[in-house]
């Protein structure tokens, strides 16, 4: 589907997990890709009535600014979510906003990193925007800051005053990372603390634990923690062949496991990913691209009518915009 040879490839494949992103797996934009092709946004749409469309902006730098998922009917269009990514003085990630449209709630996750830039904490701000005519009742979600939705559509954010008065609130949540080896393995322990319980009489505030664990610099497996004690289960294993992750493997002592296989091109741009269940293919999802390297369109094809509900089967065309 390449006809050239590419040197930079469109996407980084990664098997974690994003909450933003449009399909079950991640396959973030690579950087490099979008700064040397001067990329400035790029759009994914289908050609049905009723939809989901979905936006990307991108720095100069090739790193991606902002997301934006519209919902459609027809002719009318309607703004889902919007998350705006800041950046550190080292290029990192220093904190993400998410704005939902359906009930104004802002969520804010802060990243932390420790002197070999690798993430120490993230801590998780819920903040009310008060928007007009939502049908939820929110009033009780999240720190009143009316209008905050408008200031980061601006690309600013409320000053560090805030933030202070929510942690001594205890009024947050977080995500701490550990970081150690364990035989051949270098182990990234992450745990997921409820801080606001601290205002109430339940002392265990941690709620959840995850471990992954790495070999030769690639993701190996994932390991889910019963609630936050010690003992841990596989509940995914990555394999990778020449650098690029070839197979995901869900719950694998159980025969009815999930897999994921993917198949890239000789420019390591991936082309297919198949998805089995219990060793039989159920869906796939198919990607082209044109002779200098672009994606040009993501088709997601299932079995059967329950697959194409559950995969939400459909055809994404891609358009793009330069500096």
């Amino acid at each position: 589907m390449v006809c050239k040879a590419q040197v930079v490839p469109f996407y980084k494949v990664s098997p974690f997990e994003d909450d933003d992103y449009f399909t079950k797996t991640v396959f973030p934009f690579n950087p490099a890709f979008m700064k040397s092709n001067k990329v400035k946004s790029i759009l994914l749409k289908s050609d049905e009535e009723t939809g989901t469309r979905y936006l990307y902006n991108f720095n100069p730098n090739g790193f991606i600014e902002s997301m934006t998922t519209l919902r459609y009917n027809k002719e009318k269009t309607d703004t889902a979510f919007y998350t705006r990514y800041y950046y550190n003085t080292n290029g990192l990630i220093g904190k993400k906003a998410r704005i939902d449209y359906r009930n104004g709630i802002v969520t804010i996750n802060s990243y932390q990193y420790d002197n070999k830039n690798k993430i120490n904490t993230i801590r998780i701000f819920s903040l009310n925007s008060q928007m007009p005519n939502r049908s939820q009742h929110n009033d009780w979600q999240g720190e009143p800051v009316p209008g905050v939705d408008k200031m980061i559509l601006k690309g600013s954010l409320p000053n560090d005053n805030l933030w202070k008065k929510m942690m001594a609130e205890n009024a947050f949540s977080s995500w701490q990372y550990r970081y150690y080896t364990e035989d051949k393995f270098e182990a990234e322990e992450r745990t997921e603390y409820f801080n606001f319980q601290k205002n109430s009489e339940n002392s265990d505030f941690c709620h959840q634990k995850k471990t992954y664990y790495y070999l030769n610099g690639h993701p190996a497996g994932l390991f889910l923690h019963n609630g936050c004690e010690p003992k841990k289960t596989p509940s995914e294993i990555y394999q990778f062949k020449e650098g690029l992750l070839s197979q995901l493997t869900e719950v694998p002592s159980s025969s009815d496991s999930k897999t994921e296989k993917y198949t890239y091109t000789t420019d390591k741009n991936l082309i297919l990913l198949e998805d089995l269940w219990g060793g039989q293919k159920v869906s796939e999802l198919e990607m082209i691209y044109d002779e200098k390297g672009f994606l040009t369109s993501i088709e997601r094809k299932s079995k059967d009518m329950n697959m194409i509900q559950y995969f939400q089967d459909r055809n994404l065309k891609i358009s793009y915009n330069f500096y």
